[in-house]
């Protein structure tokens, strides 16, 4: 029985490798009483030897099923001593200080396995956004499409004068919320369109964004000009626009620049010719340079351009710094490059306006309107 629970223990310490390779094997042939219990009792109780070799065994066991999958295998693979003479040996190679066979097989920590699947599973970089965002449609393609007809009518809600504000009404311009909030939004359009914006938009129609009715604004719809003061180009002195509309039918003309002029003798050229010598007909033209330093250069050169000027035509063209930002949408004046042409009646009410270069059928109506405007002042005048 004794034999037989000495064999027992030798083969279960030799597959839990607590004991070294080099351990005294118990001896078997014809044991006394007295050697077999001293055997037993040195069996159960192992030597420190064997107790440092099975600590670091175990301590080795655990680095390696972090570390490597080579030192995990020799850690389960002990069904033989000479199984675990191997395990022993790769177990005191580790715990020395040696690194793993192949590096590929180790296994990559926590965080860095997450930060490789999502590397691995984001999909590649694409090109990078513009910082600006353009419009979808350039003015080539916006050339092809057909142009609307003017369908509000231009101008103001307040009748203009020229009488100088006083301190009342300024001060109620100034503490006006709405006033206020006009100025600031003509402040944040300036501010986010390019300086070269309005050149751009010429590729596109030439410039024209509406193409002129063919018939007159109803008078009860109609709104009215602002006033514009300028210096007269006879003799240098302020005029205001609202003390040469009454009893007169205007054609008015905003223009900056030499192409806007050809804009606007392309709308009235034949009106002229048709109605330059009735009494209640005149042109005015405004010559807006909203730019102090341009309009006082221009200023200099007067004498050059009153010979460029017919001079029956001096004592209607102004000359005027004026800033028109807060009336620039309610006139449709929407390119500074661009000529404008108004037809005004003597109530100082716009009844017709076209833009750009004029179309055939343009002129055409303009001198219509301008003619059944000068019929009705005329019949009002004989009903007088």
């Amino acid at each position: 029985m004794l034999r037989s629970a000495a064999s027992s223990c030798s083969t279960l310490l030799a597959r839990t490798t607590l004991l070294p390779a080099a351990a005294p094997a118990v001896p078997c042939s014809s044991p006394s009483s007295a050697s077999l219990r001293s055997a037993a009792r040195s069996l159960s109780r192992p030597s420190p030897r064997c107790l440092a070799s099975s600590s670091s065994s175990s301590s080795s066991a655990s680095s390696a099923k972090k570390g490597s999958s080579s030192a995990s295998s020799s850690s389960t693979a002990t069904s033989t001593p000479s199984a675990s003479s191997s395990a022993e040996s790769s177990s005191s190679s580790s715990s020395s200080g040696g690194t793993p066979a192949s590096p590929s097989s180790e296994p990559p920590s926590g965080a860095a396995a997450t930060a490789a699947a999502a590397a691995a599973a984001a999909p590649p970089p694409g090109p990078s956004k513009p910082l600006v965002v353009e419009s979808s449609s350039s003015p080539t393609q916006l050339d092809k499409l057909p142009l609307p007809f003017l369908s509000t009518p231009l101008g103001v809600a307040v009748r203009p004068t020229s009488a100088k504000k006083t301190w009342a009404q300024r001060r109620e311009e100034m503490v006006s919320q709405e006033r206020r909030m006009e100025k600031r939004r003509a402040i944040v359009k300036q501010a986010t369109r390019g300086y070269f914006h309005d050149f751009h938009a010429i590729r596109s129609h030439g410039g024209k964004t509406w193409r002129a009715p063919s018939t007159l604004i109803r008078e009860d719809r109609a709104l009215f000009f602002p006033d514009i003061a300028g210096s007269c180009l006879a003799d240098r002195s302020k005029t205001h626009t609202s003390d040469l509309f009454p009893g007169k039918v205007s054609v008015v003309c905003l223009l900056n620049s030499k192409i806007s002029e050809e804009h606007t003798k392309s709308f009235y050229e034949q009106t002229l010719r048709t109605y330059g010598d009735h009494p209640k007909f005149q042109l005015v033209m405004i010559n807006i340079q909203e730019n102090t330093l341009k309009a006082y250069l221009i200023s200099l050169f007067l004498s050059s351009l009153r010979s460029q000027v017919p001079e029956s035509l001096h004592r209607t063209y102004l000359l005027s710094d004026q800033s028109l930002e807060l009336e620039r949408d309610a006139m449709g004046y929407h390119n500074k490059h661009v000529g404008y042409t108004y037809l005004v009646a003597p109530d100082a009410k716009i009844r017709w306006a076209g833009c750009a270069f004029a179309e055939r059928e343009e002129a055409t109506a303009l001198a219509s309107c301008t003619g059944v405007l000068l019929e009705r002042l005329a019949e009002k005048a004989r009903k007088k």
